[in-house]
């Protein structure tokens, strides 16, 4: 089995941070190196024992410059096969193995998330598989099969870095919440790079969420904006439509934004979800 590096970002998450890394101690196989890379003070972190983890900290005027902050957590790794995953996942024990036999040269491996509508206190990943529910836009995604770049999610993929540095990362011109995973999908299908999903899961744990998300209002329409300049056509559909059907935007026949007003404190507070995806 090869040597493998995991990335991951974090801003606040702390207890969920604490999870996905026993989840991680708890693999069949474990990285040679795991990148933390910190969008705030690098405090708080508890790191369990037998785990070689790398903090870094990203320096940048935006409060959430995610593209960025994935591409210093892809340079950053002492390997040449990565594995990103979002913070609020906790992986089963073999997601590693399975995802690393499947990934070679020029391919994106992702594997399957399931819901869980809590952050749990332990991480005993059999008994909260009981408890999770799986996403209903993800779970008919076939495996094991090259499947369409818009499905592609930045939660869990694996890929290895000189396919990484073929695609030249996230672009960082998209700062904020929005569209920077499916600008990287567009980017690495542009170069022939196919994506395929494997039959093993994450557990994403509980946050609390915006639906639609108003609370990333302006970062959304900006990055939405930014990307059809860049590919032609608007990224974040389910969205966009929902921003237009409470007359926060109109949308013309050539896909141009036209902001009508920002959403008030009311709207954004009534737009909080507790569904668990």
């Amino acid at each position: 089995m090869p040597e493998f590096s995991i990335v991951t970002i974090v801003k606040g998450r702390r207890k969920q941070l604490t999870n996905l890394l026993k989840s991680i101690k708890n693999s069949s196989i474990l990285p040679v190196d795991i990148q933390i890379v910190c969008i705030d003070e690098p405090i708080d972190i508890i790191i369990p024992n037998g785990l070689y983890v790398n903090i870094q900290r990203i320096l940048n005027t935006h409060p959430l410059p995610l593209a960025a902050a994935r591409n210093l957590g892809f340079k950053s790794s002492e390997t040449e096969d990565i594995i990103f995953i979002d913070v609020d996942c906790m992986v089963s024990p073999t997601l590693f193995e399975n995802i690393l036999n499947a990934l070679h040269h020029d391919k994106i491996i992702s594997a399957y998330p399931l819901y869980l509508p809590f952050v749990p206190e332990h991480e005993n990943y059999p008994d909260l598989l009981n408890c999770s529910v799986s996403h209903p836009a993800r779970e008919h995604i076939p495996s094991d099969t090259v499947v369409d770049h818009l499905q592609f999610w930045s939660l869990i993929f694996a890929v290895k870095k000189m396919t990484f540095e073929k695609t030249g990362g996230f672009d960082e011109s998209f700062i904020g919440y929005g569209a920077e995973d499916t600008d990287f999908a567009m980017g690495f299908h542009k170069k022939g790079i196919k994506h395929i999903f494997i039959k093993d899961f994450v557990l994403h744990q509980y946050h609390d969420k915006y639906d639609p998300p108003l609370n990333h209002f302006d970062s959304i329409i900006e990055n939405a904006q930014r990307y059809r300049k860049k590919w032609g056509a608007l990224p974040m559909q389910r969205w966009l439509k929902a921003f237009e059907k409470i007359n926060l935007i109109t949308i013309d026949h050539n896909q141009e934004i036209l902001v009508l007003k920002k959403p008030t404190e009311d709207q954004i507070n009534n737009s909080v979800s507790s569904n668990p995806y």
